[in-house]
């Protein structure tokens, strides 16, 4: 978390709110985890810069500022960003306008506010401080490892079966793990992973070269159409993540897998199981995936 769809609904509210608005005041705490550059440098590279658009490539987001710098936010697994009227107090940041849901004690972990011309500020709470900050000069920004060796945006006109069944028969390893691969397919994580493969009734375990091209297909077909479900209920939040406006993504509820072990199984009935692969969870329900 987030992935695609929490990271596509927070540049689209952002781009609703502060296009071609600068950046007049930068604050960053003390453990803020930099990219190569100090504070000072990355005050000097974003202050009384305009922001004249939002991207992203991947989980990352790219925030293009009007002197050919752009500010690269990988919000990791507990980090999200916020909008509104933040003012610092007492070392603390808190909002002031009349939106609500920015006071949520999970946006009270404040590493990052950017204050712009309109008196609102862009703000980064992240509570596991994990997120990572990189500026850089845009025309460089496929120099960033990551970035550069990103695979298949799900969502884009590169998305075909011919490409995406390439890019995984190089990898003979668990499907779960390879739809978690970066390089593979980009914005993809726990979340939507799990919900794609039972839908597809492929079970996490299963090693790539053991999918048949029906398989292959029925996941190749689920992840686009999931995301874009999720896009349209603004993401899910399951612990931390927040939309820039303060409301939780409303995806949750329906969630068939993640996050529901031992519940039964909306299908079946059967219990759903957990286990761990390369690490991470994943959930999933023997009887209807195979």
């Amino acid at each position: 978390m987030p992935e695609l769809p929490e990271v596509l609904t927070t540049i689209k509210q952002l781009k609703s709110q502060v296009l071609n608005q600068a950046i007049k005041t930068v604050w960053l705490d003390h453990k803020t985890k930099f990219d190569n550059f100090t504070k000072t440098s990355f005050t000097n590279g974003i202050q009384n810069k305009k922001i004249i658009d939002i991207t992203n490539i991947g989980k990352y987001i790219l925030i293009h500022l009007s002197n050919d710098n752009t500010l690269i936010i990988h919000q990791k697994i507990s980090g999200h960003l916020l909008y509104g009227k933040f003012i610092k107090t007492n070392n603390t940041w808190k909002n002031q306008d009349k939106n609500s849901l920015l006071n949520d004690p999970t946006n009270r972990f404040i590493h990052l506010a950017l204050t712009l011309t309109n008196k609102n500020s862009i703000v980064l709470s992240d509570s596991r401080r994990l997120s990572r900050i990189t500026l850089i000069s845009t025309k460089d920004i496929l120099t960033i490892k990551p970035l550069q060796q990103m695979g298949i945006n799900p969502l884009s006109k590169a998305w075909t079966f011919s490409s995406f069944k390439q890019k995984l028969l190089t990898h003979n390893v668990a499907i779960k793990k390879a739809l978690l691969m970066q390089n593979i397919i980009s914005g993809l994580g726990n979340i939507y992973s799990d919900e794609v493969l039972f839908k597809s009734k492929v079970r996490p375990t299963r090693l790539i070269a053991t999918l048949t091209d029906q398989e292959l297909k029925a996941i190749f077909k689920h992840i686009p159409l999931i995301l874009k479900k999720a896009i349209t209920l603004r993401g899910t939040t399951f612990a931390t993540y927040r939309n820039p406006d303060g409301n939780p993504g409303s995806f949750l509820k329906f969630l068939n897998v993640y996050g529901r072990k031992n519940l039964p199984c909306k299908i079946c009935k059967n219990k759903l199981k957990s286990i761990k692969i390369n690490n991470r969870s994943a959930c999933y329900c023997e009887h209807c995936q195979k």
